[in-house]
């Protein structure tokens, strides 16, 4: 991987990692599923010129659209509204690693070497470090759906991979499209008090959606599937541990939450296992552009 990308990756881990401090001041007015539909809703006000058909892809783009956005979103935002804290639900959605590097091996036929795999092994240890708590029993109905949620976004990377003829924008429109439009089906269902929600939500539950719209909406998932149009899942997924670092380091920054050795100790670990991998990732670039040069020549 690049400079250029490998710089593209971490920003969308930072703005991933902060939209967790964003979605827990939206779901503080506003309904979970309801707050999912409004986030769509703004972010497709600003991709609404990239909407287009795609002959023959759409069956695979709709199917990707409703997985990302009704399904994983969904099921995200639940989770968030029933824990009592953000590095438990950070750490759980980071099952997303394994589940997509399995998924990639068995159905994409990538190859992951054991140096990756401990590479892998060793940020999640760090992430396990920073923010496991034994309160996290205490709304255990929230973990596990941050737990189908991840798998439900391992599953989504396959597709999005598939997916290469379709520009990044364009992808990201129609999964607001389903985003806004399954959400507000299943909120009408499901919820309560929306309408009420739009006369009592802070500003601050307002700028949440915004950023969530913008920040991870356009940049997080557009730059991501702007990414697996070049690298496989197993390059790109590992890198996404990062996220619950500078999920913490938002939370003491903008929360005023304390710095901790544990948190010290995961970061150092967590940054280690990522940069052993960013190592692997250059370095197998490398070879295969001497292949391809051997090959030309």
């Amino acid at each position: 991987m690049n400079l250029r990308d490998t710089l593209l990756i971490i920003l969308v881990n930072l703005v991933w990692g902060l939209n967790f401090i964003a979605m827990v001041y939206s779901l503080e007015s506003f309904p979970p599923i309801f707050a999912n539909g409004l986030r769509f809703g703004i972010a497709l006000l600003l991709l609404s010129p990239f909407l287009k058909v795609v002959r023959g892809q759409m069956g695979t783009l709709l199917f990707t659209a409703l997985l990302l956005g009704v399904f994983h979103f969904g099921a995200m935002m639940v989770a968030m509204s029933q824990a009592d804290d953000i590095g438990p639900i950070a750490i759980a959605g980071q099952l997303n690693v394994p589940f997509a590097t399995i998924l990639a091996v068995f159905w994409l036929k990538e190859k992951v070497g054991w140096r990756r795999v401990a590479a892998i092994t060793v940020s999640f240890i760090g992430v396990l470090v920073i923010g496991f708590d034994p309160k996290v029993f205490g709304y255990i109905s929230g973990v596990l759906l941050m737990v189908l949620a991840a798998f439900l976004y391992a599953l989504s990377t396959v597709f999005l991979r598939r997916l290469y003829a379709v520009p990044a924008l364009t992808t990201q429109a129609w999964v607001c499209v389903a985003g806004l439009i399954g959400s507000l089906v299943i909120s009408a269902v499901f919820e309560n008090g929306q309408m009420g929600a739009f006369e009592t939500a802070e500003t601050a539950a307002y700028l949440g959606l915004l950023y969530s719209a913008v920040g991870s909406t356009i940049i997080g998932h557009g730059g991501t599937t702007y990414l697996l149009r070049k690298y496989e899942v197993s390059v790109i997924t590992p890198y996404f541990l990062l996220m619950p670092v500078f999920a913490v380091m938002g939370s003491v920054m903008i929360m005023g939450e304390a710095i901790t050795g544990r948190m010290l100790l995961g970061g150092g670990l967590t940054l280690l296992g990522v940069a052993i991998i960013t190592l692997r990732n250059n370095k197998r670039q490398i070879r295969g552009e001497n292949k391809k040069v051997m090959h030309d020549a």
